[in-house]
């Protein structure tokens, strides 16, 4: 009976140790969950995803999280490598939203607007798509021209395009930083119902979305 009245407390105490690291590992999934979504969705409405700025800022971002983190693991003897792991960790999920997204729909309709236009070019429409995650296709701008002749048109805009400082990567496409511009000439499929161009003359597509290097 003596021996079992002096394990009682013990036991108890082990059951309250293992429940409280139990609710201090809760903690810290709570605390990386709710940052990440802030980290990830500071990215996407600034444009920032898909940058390498953009990647530098959400590892930093993420490793914040090691304070609280410090806060609910410093009781533990071995803090020094939850600590570690933590780091790895973070700077992995960091890695990860800086991959996603890409430009804004704002960013790109400005880039686009900017292009350089094929002389003699008519502007049949403009056609825009917005998806900020980017995990299939990313948010688009898309310009669609009637041009005396495909051919010279591209020509053209593209010697423009490289003055500029775009690079060109073959079959009409081009990027500069994180946007990319492809020429084509149907109208893209983004665009419901376009315009048939003026008799005599060929469609000039001018897309600008996130650059997609191979």
């Amino acid at each position: 009976m003596v021996a079992t009245m002096y394990m009682e407390p013990a036991d108890v105490e082990r059951r309250v140790t293992v429940g409280g690291w139990v609710l201090r590992g809760v903690g810290v999934l709570v605390v990386w969950t709710v940052w990440t979504f802030l980290v990830g969705a500071a990215l996407l409405l600034t444009g920032n995803g898909g940058k390498a700025a953009g990647t530098v800022v959400a590892v930093a971002a993420m490793l914040v999280a090691l304070v609280p983190t410090w806060f609910l693991v410093r009781a533990s003897r071995p803090r020094a490598w939850f600590l570690g792991g933590a780091t790895v960790v973070l700077a992995a999920i960091g890695i990860f939203l800086g991959s996603l997204g890409g430009p804004s729909l704002a960013q790109m309709t400005g880039v686009g607007a900017s292009l350089p236009v094929a002389t003699g070019a008519q502007l049949l429409t403009i056609s825009s798509v917005e998806n900020t995650l980017c995990l299939q296709e990313c948010s688009q701008v898309t310009h669609l021209y009637a041009v005396i002749d495909f051919d010279g048109a591209s020509s053209q805009v593209g010697d423009g395009l490289m003055a500029a400082g775009w690079d060109a990567l073959g079959d009409g496409s081009y990027c500069h930083d994180q946007f990319g511009v492809r020429l084509t000439d149907v109208a893209d499929p983004t665009i419901a119902d376009p315009p048939a161009p003026p008799p005599g003359m060929d469609l000039l597509s001018v897309s600008t979305s996130r650059c997609e290097r191979s």
